[in-house]
């Protein structure tokens, strides 16, 4: 087809509606009805060119994966999350030709730059699931693009306390860097094992792996998230190590630096709260709390429900034994958003301190009774809600956890995950895609603030009695 055919061509498909128009903002996308996708698809898979149709997919979607990457720590940033969030789809798919096509390099060409946003939306299961399936290919010879993979597996994989499938992600790679000149393939590897150190409460082997890395992150100009990222954790492990806070202080101001002057928002967010954390324990409470609100905010903007668990959380601890009902809300609302991405609301095992002293204080203040049920009221807030109450902004009324608005579609799944169907099974039923079918059971999940389908069948189960 020639290009100047193009739009009359698509215009007809739009007036013949065999494409939906959808505007998003000021984006215009197009998508077909499932029925057509799929009659569609059957069609191509009899032309001998269906295989390059999907390989032009992939490399489209890589290209721009790779672009999302290249730009995340910018002022774009908030766009490309959205434009990344809304592709996801096809990005899926793209992902599953190259699995089909056992071409594990393209694949995680796609896949690691996505930590951005699987990090950022909580999507941590996800995240693994696809790392762990390309990193099951494995590369002829040892490259950056598998190294860089390894690293974005481990920090999903510690950020849910599997920790001994962290520390084997860590030792493979190091057989692999020692097979490598190049120091960035060094530095990747101490940054992931100090991410190990972290999260295991091992602070001297954090902050020696960090530390050895930064010569390097320092002089690598396409290497801005990583360097940003692993001066917070070395931040953090001098915080914790309580040696010298200074240095602590110094690591998360020249983040926040970084930061400010790029326009990022997601990396910023969990520096102001690990510089919060580290103000209040140096007994400035105010600044701390100031510094926190701000993270909040950022975090709510890109919808992170781990960096929102994180600010909130903190926020908790502050509130303490000064107001106990709303420490234990807070506490509640972290807990759910944790829940949400898979994750503890505290995942670093050093801070767990704090959370046991702010529970322990407030239950001493106020009656079992009274406690359980700010918790419960935190447990039931959304990520919006949370936010809200933590920032003390008019509050919307809140429903009860389950009771989140699903699309029409959105509840035939739910019906049919009461009725033991598994995702291959509701595809079949409702004549869809298997991946779509796993994407309305993941937003599912998401809304309702489930983290299983046996909770959405006994929310069905109670909607049915309650209708």
């Amino acid at each position: 087809m020639p290009p100047e055919s193009l739009l009359d061509s698509v215009a007809s498909l739009v007036d013949k509606s065999i494409l939906i128009r959808e505007e998003h903002g000021v984006t215009v996308r197009f998508r077909l009805l499932e029925t057509l996708r799929a009659y569609g698809r059957e069609k191509a898979q009899q032309n001998d060119d269906y295989h390059d149709l999907r390989r032009r997919h992939r490399d489209w979607y890589r290209r721009l994966a790779r672009t999302a990457e290249d730009e995340f720590i910018g002022p774009r940033q908030l766009e490309w999350i959205a434009q990344l969030s809304s592709e996801q789809p096809n990005l899926r798919d793209s992902m599953d030709f190259c699995l089909a096509d056992n071409d594990a390099d393209a694949g995680l060409q796609i896949a690691t730059p996505l930590m951005q946003l699987w990090g950022s939306r909580g999507q941590l299961s996800e995240a693994r699931r696809w790392l762990d399936q390309f990193l099951s290919l494995r590369p002829q010879r040892p490259t950056i693009t598998y190294l860089r993979a390894l690293y974005a597996d481990c920090l999903m994989t510690e950020q849910q306390q599997d920790h001994q499938r962290g520390a084997a992600l860590v030792e493979q790679a190091r057989l692999l860097a020692d097979q490598m000149t190049d120091p960035i393939a060094h530095a990747i590897v101490d940054h992931a094992d100090g991410i190990v150190g972290l999260f295991t409460g091992d602070l001297t082997r954090a902050a020696s792996r960090l530390e050895r890395a930064q010569p390097v992150l320092r002089q690598a100009e396409n290497e801005l998230a990583l360097r940003i990222e692993s001066l917070t954790l070395l931040g953090l492990s001098y915080q914790l190590a309580d040696t010298e806070p200074h240095r602590a202080i110094d690591c998360y101001e020249e983040v926040l630096a970084i930061t400010e002057a790029h326009g990022e928002s997601v990396y910023r967010s969990y520096a102001l709260w690990a510089m919060a954390v580290a103000q209040w324990r140096l007994g400035d409470q105010r600044r701390a709390t100031g510094l926190l609100e701000e993270g909040v905010r950022l975090a709510r903007l890109v919808d992170d429900p781990v960096g929102c668990a994180n600010c909130v959380e903190v926020l908790a601890w502050i509130a303490g034994t000064s107001d106990p009902e709303r420490a234990g809300t807070l506490m509640g609302a972290a807990e759910a958003l944790g829940r949400v991405a898979g994750s503890p609301s505290v995942f670093v095992p050093n801070l767990l301190v704090y959370h046991e002293e702010c529970e322990q204080a407030a239950r001493r203040m106020l009656t079992e009774r009274v406690f359980e049920a700010s918790r419960q009221h935190g447990r039931a807030m959304d990520l919006a809600s949370a936010v809200s109450y933590a920032l003390g902004e008019h509050i919307p009324k809140t429903s009860p956890q389950g009771s989140a608005h699903l699309t029409k579609r959105e509840q035939q799944v739910a019906e049919l995950i009461a009725e033991g169907l598994t995702n291959k099974a509701i595809a079949t039923r409702l004549v869809i895609s298997q991946r779509t079918a796993q994407g309305h059971v993941e937003h599912i999940l998401t809304k309702l603030g489930f983290t299983s389908r046996a909770q959405v069948a006994a929310w069905v189960v109670k909607e049915r009695r309650t209708s």
